[in-house]
């Protein structure tokens, strides 16, 4: 049974309705140093109490959490990390960060635990506060494919547990989902052009498992009454996660940066996808390899002609492919 269930409800402040601090209550039922409460502000506020007497470097205002170290007697010392709001989505968020401090420094002492939190609300700023910088055109349509792939097809086919860990391309892997013995590198194009899929690395067409497969979407913007945006898709994988919190954490860690990234017109804007075809890269598809460009040859793009890999088209569709990999 997973730690996660020793927490408290999924909103472990809902039976702290009034300010109550420097007072609190248990947060991780194995650990008497996590507590919550709530400051005198009304703002919901996590604090860790632990023997500690040195300092630490503070970050001011982080993701909209103000953090304090407060020296106590006997060495001790109180790390509390208040949100500054009372927004109901920035409380929800808080809920999850807080599980997941508690949950990866419980078995930390002294100045590695403090660090540890502050490395980790760092980790969740994006998540906590959006940037919303925006995201490059390829980013876009990028991510928009694989959590189109990732909803319709993977956890459909196979479970939410599987599909998430299968999902490998926010991690950097040369291909973006590997279900046991074969890969999946997801390829999303415009309708406008759809004569061509570009290949961004020499190691993306490399072969790591026994079989690879391009799933090639085409789509097309769309009104606001069809299609899928961005936000429906993030929202469907979690709705399809459901309740299982360490899965949740481990999608959010994947997609966080991303989609943090996003502004609020890519988020809701939709695409309609016009075709998907599923090709097979076998040692005779076209593709630059590694092992077959010099070795001074370090990186490498390139784009392949459509028309020129027909004759690869998969005999398999997509779901045959994930339900049997």
């Amino acid at each position: 049974m997973s730690k996660y269930t020793e927490f408290y409800d999924d909103d472990p402040w809902v039976n702290i309705n009034e300010p109550c601090y420097p007072e609190g209550h248990r947060l991780f039922l194995n650990d008497e140093r996590f507590w919550i409460s709530m400051n005198e502000n009304g703002q919901r506020c996590f604090f860790v109490h632990e023997k500690f007497d040195g300092n630490i470097s503070i970050p001011e205002n982080l993701a909209g959490i103000k953090i304090e170290l407060v020296k106590y007697a006997n060495d001790y010392s109180r790390l509390v990390c208040s949100l500054i709001s009372s927004d109901p989505e920035l409380e929800s968020k808080f809920n999850i960060v807080t599980k997941d401090i508690a949950f990866k420094s419980t078995n930390l002492t002294g100045v590695s635990l403090f660090s540890s939190i502050i490395h980790l609300i760092r980790s969740w700023a994006n998540f906590l506060k959006p940037q919303r910088s925006g995201l490059s055109n390829a980013e876009y349509i990028g991510l928009w494919g694989e959590l189109y792939t990732l909803s319709e097809f993977v956890i459909p086919q196979t479970s939410a547990s599987d599909a998430i860990r299968f999902w490998v391309g926010p991690e950097g892997k040369k291909q973006d989902f590997t279900l046991n013995n074969l890969a999946i590198e997801v390829k999303t194009t415009l309708s406008s052009e759809s004569r061509r899929m570009t290949i961004s690395s020499l190691e993306q067409l490399d072969k790591i498992t026994e079989r690879l497969f391009i799933f090639h979407i085409i789509a097309n913007p769309s009104d606001n009454t069809t299609g899928h945006s961005l936000k429906a898709l993030y929202q469907n994988c979690r709705d399809l996660i459901g309740s299982d919190l360490p899965l949740e954490l481990l999608f959010l860690q994947k997609i966080t940066d991303l989609y943090g990234k996003a502004t609020e017109r890519q988020l809701t804007n939709k695409n309609l996808v016009v075709s998907q075809i599923l090709y097979e890269v076998d040692d005779s598809f076209p593709a630059l390899r590694t092992k077959d460009v010099p070795s001074s040859i370090v990186a490498a793009r390139y784009d392949l002609l459509i028309s020129a890999i027909k004759p690869f088209t998969s005999t398999e569709t997509i779901e045959q492919v994930i339900k049997h990999g």
